[in-house]
């Protein structure tokens, strides 16, 4: 059904842009000054400390794109929906036929995404980078279709878990033997939209690999991890696939600790080490290492072992850091990408909301998010020839025509109408360091394809 409508409102598209003139472009959103974009994101309440640095990042890359580019300047509005469904609705609403935008560009946060994918697909009008890993963002081999999903989708992510699981050498006494051909692996799923979504992929994977009888699926709660993780474990399990987002990851997490489990944990790449961290035992008020590793993917990746610290031309600014007191030369062991182009871009910027500085945002995962987000746009935009013909159509046939390499983050292809988000992922390793937990990086960046072949 999505797909005919993708379809159909396609063919009416053309109809209705034909009323709209904004100067020597008919499509919505472009006058001979701006090119007009926004979106609707939780910059107030409990969500500012995401939508804030999400959009101060792609103001900088928006601000740098108008100080190089000629001709028409990106124009960039929007409100705040305090990451409220119905709100989101709305705002989206006012901004596609009052502001009369171009696009939605970094569409922000599982509430309005699901709240207006119905009403996105009836407008037709582009929107590039879904703020979450929802599946109402998953469309297979839908030409022209006007979601141009970045950021990994859970249903997507799900395949990958399988893929590592049953191909990675990850297990044995010594972490690197792969599952026997009879290991069985348990499916630990939250029964709610993300783990039911990631669950959908595993499922899709499962499937593909034939390997449906050695796996168990089991729901769980937040409240209920307590009594379902012996449940699980008495499965005798090889390898547990966590289909969960955060509370009850943790509560899974900390009940697996609970139960001295060995047995090593596949995660999402939205669990951080924040997630796992409040399983830790402390002994003499010295934090131990989790009993059972635990692995999670990764969409952006800036860790190089090899690299050496960044030098001030390449942090940018004044050469310095907001909020570092150390040497530079404390700062070797990430790639010269996320210092030339991310953080020396932020750190040059006098951007300000509020009390937030941009230049303060150079370790900040929802900065990078936005920048990635910016940054996707601007490459397409990249492609136009003559933005006095440009239309909505035109513009998602360039986004389709080649892939579009993203900073820190591989490379996304929509060719064929695919909108499955990204399907390159790094695996890291859930570590305790001198300096506390975090997720260190043990794979490179590599497809699903990839892994099923080793």
């Amino acid at each position: 059904m999505r797909k005919i409508l993708v379809i159909a409102f396609a063919l009416l598209l053309s109809l209705t842009l034909l009323g709209c003139d904004q100067g020597g472009n008919e499509t919505q959103g472009i006058d001979d000054e701006f090119i007009y974009v926004g979106n609707t994101a939780a910059t107030t309440g409990n969500f500012a400390g995401v939508g804030v640095p999400f959009n101060l990042a792609m103001q900088v890359v928006f601000d740098e794109y108008n100080a190089t580019h000629d001709g028409r300047d990106i124009k960039f509005i929007h409100y705040d929906d305090q990451f409220n469904g119905e709100t989101g609705l709305t705002l989206t609403k006012k901004l596609v036929e009052e502001d009369k935008v171009f696009a939605l560009v970094g569409h922000f946060g599982t509430n309005t995404v699901n709240y207006t994918m119905d009403y996105l697909l009836e407008t037709g009008i582009p929107m590039v980078y879904g703020v979450t890993g929802v599946n109402s963002l998953y469309f297979e081999d839908v030409p022209g279709n006007n979601i141009l999903s970045v950021q990994p989708i859970y249903r997507t992510e799900g395949r990958m878990m399988v893929a590592r699981a049953l191909h990675e050498s990850l297990f044995g006494a010594e972490g690197n033997a792969k599952l026997g051909a009879t290991d069985k692996i348990v499916v630990l799923y939250s029964d709610d939209d993300a783990g039911q979504s990631i669950k959908l992929g595993i499922q899709d994977e499962v499937a593909a690999q034939n390997v449906g009888s050695r796996v168990t699926y089991i729901p769980f709660s937040a409240t209920t991890a307590s009594a379902v993780i012996p449940v699980a474990l008495a499965e005798n399990p090889a390898v547990i696939l966590l289909s969960s987002n955060q509370a009850p990851a943790t509560a899974a997490a900390i009940a697996l600790r609970a139960n001295n489990s060995t047995v090593p944990v596949l995660s999402s790449y939205v669990n951080s080490a924040a997630v796992f961290a409040p399983a830790q035992l402390i002994v003499d008020e010295v934090a131990q290492p989790l009993p059972y590793p635990v692995y999670a993917n990764a969409w952006v990746d800036i860790s190089n072992s090899t690299a050496p610290a960044p030098t001030a031309e390449q942090i940018g600014g004044d050469g310095t850091l907001a909020g570092f007191a150390y040497p530079l030369s404390f700062l070797a062991g990430f790639t010269a990408e996320y210092w030339e182009g991310f953080v020396h871009d932020m750190n040059s910027s006098d951007r300000v909301d509020g009390t937030t500085q941009a230049k303060a945002l150079w370790a900040n995962a929802y900065a990078m998010a936005g920048y990635v987000a910016a940054k996707t746009f601007v490459a397409i935009l990249e492609r136009v020839e003559d933005f006095d013909a440009l239309t909505w159509e035109s513009f998602i046939a360039l986004a389709e025509s080649a892939p579009i390499d993203l900073p820190m983050a591989g490379s996304i292809d929509w060719a064929n109408g695919d909108r499955v988000g990204l399907t390159t992922l790094a695996l890291t390793k859930f570590q305790l360091t001198a300096s506390g937990w975090n997720f260190a990086k043990i794979r490179e960046i590599e497809s699903i394809e990839t892994v099923n072949a080793k």
